[in-house]
């Protein structure tokens, strides 16, 4: 977030403007989910069941609409949790989050219409950005690695640049748990899969570290520090590396 949005308004006027059509805002700490339908207008999905979030939910009303901003109340779905623990409501809420983006978000380009779950994802292309000044929750500021995702819309060939969480969103476990460099593919392993391999003595698994071992070339952070089965890639697979 930019470090000079300093009062509240600013600070969501300031997100709103970035965030995609279909894009999920669930601001800190309030048990509220929304989603951005289109420009000047969010959707209120979700909204936890606890006096805490039913008065989130009439400031951040107020709060949007001094920006100019409204937001739709009407299809907002009540969520217990007061009966269920953390993993449940965290798993039920990850599978929510899937299912708003496999079901609205679209191409960038105006009037092509793809939906991007439709888009090869597994051919997602990971470039790191650089380093951005970012304020953390306890006020202060640190350097964090942007990264970003380039996948090809199979319409009209424009190439969507998209956030590492949206594109865990869209891609599932399955994609994120693979990653390509131009010589290797890197696969990683549950528990069981590391004491099998362990136990069989195979001598091509390692756990990662920053950089790719065979090529030199920076690894995103999701694969950093994880125990995986290195694949030398055959000379005719066709997924784009630079």
């Amino acid at each position: 977030m930019d470090s000079q949005s300093n009062t509240p308004e600013e600070q969501a006027k300031d997100l709103l403007s970035k965030m995609r059509t279909g894009g999920i805002w669930e601001p800190e700490g309030l048990g509220l989910t929304l989603m951005k339908t289109k420009e000047g207008s969010v959707d209120l999905i979700t909204q936890e069941n606890t006096p805490f979030s039913a008065q989130a939910r009439i400031r951040l009303r107020l709060l949007l609409g001094d920006i100019g901003w409204e937001m739709n109340e009407d299809e907002c779905q009540l969520i217990d949790v007061q009966s269920t623990d953390p993993f449940t409501r965290h798993m039920e809420n990850t599978v929510k989050r899937q299912e708003m983006a496999q079901n609205n978000w679209t191409c960038v380009k105006e009037g092509c219409g793809c939906m991007m779950s439709a888009f090869p994802l597994e051919e997602g292309r990971w470039e790191f950005l650089g380093q951005e000044e970012m304020e953390t929750p306890m006020g202060t500021i640190e350097e964090v690695e942007m990264w970003s995702v380039a996948v090809k819309c199979p319409v009209c060939d424009t190439e969507v640049m998209m956030e590492p969480y949206d594109y865990g969103l869209l891609a599932g476990d399955d994609l994120m748990l693979t990653y390509h460099t131009a010589k290797v593919t890197y696969t990683a392993l549950e528990r069981e899969e590391v004491i099998r391999c362990m136990d069989a003595n195979l001598d091509n698994v390692i756990v990662t570290g920053t950089f790719c071992p065979f090529t030199r070339e920076m690894l995103p952070p999701h694969v950093r520090g994880a125990v995986v089965m290195v694949k030398e890639r055959e000379k005719n697979e066709d997924i784009e590396e630079e």
